[in-house]
């Protein structure tokens, strides 16, 4: 699988992107429980702003290995796709799995905060300082959600 998910992005790199869905799909094909195959589609679509049908990839490869990665990829597209509910909901299990990940919290911090969900955007952002107590972002971040608005 490496192999094919390497080919479509060198495919992408070098101005031949259309071949990549293609080339995808067969790995998929090959090997259906491929969690890099179906994210390098997800990622695919996007790039083809075909959003509905990346989310269900990012979904599938977030199934088939509920990673920190995928989980906060598939989260962050859920948003984007005005699914701002399910996307705070995809994040908080993955922090509840990957507790100690920057990601996903900053993810959390964000979408809560821009949602006005202030007070779980103050929680997750102590988690965030706690993890990360010398990180400037983190603090700047945090303090922010008690500034005026």
């Amino acid at each position: 699988m490496p192999g094919y998910v390497n080919l479509a992005d060198l495919y992408r790199a070098i101005g031949r992107d259309g071949e990549g869905e293609s080339l995808l799909r067969r790995a998929i094909a090959i090997a259906p429980d491929s969690a890099d195959a179906h994210h390098a589609l997800g990622l695919w679509l996007v790039r083809q702003k075909r959003s509905d049908d990346a989310l269900a990839e990012f979904a599938r490869a977030a199934e088939l290995r509920p990673d920190a990665r995928f989980a906060y990829v598939f989260g962050v597209a859920l948003h984007s796709a005005g699914k701002t509910d399910r996307a705070l909901e995809v994040l908080r299990v993955a922090s509840d799995r990957h507790p100690g990940d920057h990601q996903i919290l900053v993810a959390l911090v964000t979408i809560e905060r821009d949602a006005g969900k202030l007070d779980a955007a103050r929680k997750h952002a102590d988690a965030l300082v706690a993890l990360m107590p010398d990180d400037e972002g983190a603090k700047r971040l945090r303090a922010e959600l008690d500034a005026p608005r």
